[in-house]
């Protein structure tokens, strides 16, 4: 599914939501075609990142007595952080720029909708095309706006992929520390009664 055309995806939306289901045109297909697109992509990416997480990790977390719930959420996710945030990221720069199953399924509107789920809405790369492609200046200038802030936005969610899978799987937030230091010091206090006593 991860090589599956983008038209193909709208089709399906088109041909399940719109045709059978009774739906019309709207957002909220699109985002269906889009989700259909995107969902293998992540999936396969982060199949590969949480397999390339090394099993000694795990069994060590194993061996020291660890739940395979407690080892999940505190040994593999934080190793295999940045690469998840990677596999989000491919997935929505994949669909952030298709047009052909946003055109089928959200269809195309001049005005500015923001019921997503009534009437038509148009996607920004089909907005930039329809505007640049006017032989008005000024629908020309829009035209680049909207290409300049798809840019904008990609900007952003590579930012928020840096800070979320940013951090290494040992290097710990302001957060971890102090927990890590009341915890430290909640065991030092439980053990020096035992030591005074040695």
């Amino acid at each position: 599914m991860t090589a599956l055309p983008s038209i193909v995806a709208g089709l399906f939306i088109y041909a399940t939501v719109l045709l059978i289901l009774g739906f019309e045109q709207s957002g909220f297909a699109a985002s269906l075609a889009i989700s259909v697109m995107m969902l293998p992509i992540i999936v396969r990416a982060a199949d590969v990142v949480l397999r390339l997480v090394p099993g000694n990790l795990k069994e060590a977390s194993l061996a020291l007595g660890a739940s395979r719930w407690r080892t999940a959420w505190h040994v593999i996710l934080p190793t295999a952080r940045p690469g998840l945030a990677t596999a989000v990221i491919l997935g929505t720069a994949r669909g952030i720029g298709e047009t052909s199953p946003v055109l089928l399924t959200a269809g195309y509107n001049k005005a500015l909708n923001t019921d997503a789920f009534h009437e038509p809405q148009v996607s920004l790369p089909l907005a930039t095309f329809t505007l640049i492609k006017s032989p008005e200046p000024s629908m020309v200038a829009r035209g680049f706006g909207t290409a300049a802030l798809l840019l904008v936005l990609v900007l952003l969610l590579f930012i928020v992929a840096r800070l979320v899978g940013g951090r290494g799987p040992q290097e710990l937030s302001g957060r971890q520390r102090r927990a890590r230091a009341r915890a430290s010091n909640r065991d030092a206090a439980r053990f020096a009664p035992k030591n005074e006593v040695q």
